[in-house]
């Protein structure tokens, strides 16, 4: 396929990601109901292990081919994400309405925006520094690619 300037770059790929995920997790903070939240957990869960194994296949790996210092950005962007699935582990044990949950579900929200703001200030600079916008428009449709083939069990 032929690139063009109409298609979504990896950056726009991964900020709309970033936006719908910071809405479920603002949709499960503020819900009451107890199988609604289960539901909606289960959608945060499987979008943050999707997109998580997407960034460390293809974005993360462009950093981690350049330099120590690129290497050293994808392993704290790695550390993010497994502080994020410790996280999500821990939710996952838990029912909708124990007493801890809605503190769980704000250290997930509060570890989810560090790493984004991580992500698309310093890792995006880094990434717009090795990629053209050609390269960046076909790395995400990698991304979104092998994103689409991640399994939600898989995710779990």
């Amino acid at each position: 396929m032929i690139e063009t300037a109409q298609d979504p770059t990896i950056y726009q790929v991964i900020r709309d990601q970033h936006r719908a995920v910071a809405e479920l997790l603002a949709e499960l903070a503020a819900e009451q109901d107890v199988a609604r939240g289960e539901q909606l957990f289960s959608q945060v869960r499987d979008a943050l292990e999707r997109h998580a194994r997407a960034e460390e296949a293809v974005f993360y790996d462009i950093l981690i081919q350049q330099d120590a210092e690129g290497k050293a950005l994808a392993k704290d962007a790695e550390r993010d994400h497994s502080q994020v699935r410790r996280l999500l582990a821990e939710l996952e044990r838990m029912r909708v309405d124990h007493a801890d949950w809605a503190a769980k579900v704000e250290a997930l929200t509060r570890s989810v925006t560090e790493h984004v703001a991580f992500e698309e200030d310093t890792i995006f600079a880094a990434v717009e520094a090795i990629l053209d916008d050609d390269q960046a428009r076909t790395l995400a449709e990698t991304f979104e690619a092998l994103e689409s083939r991640v399994e939600p069990e898989a995710a779990a």
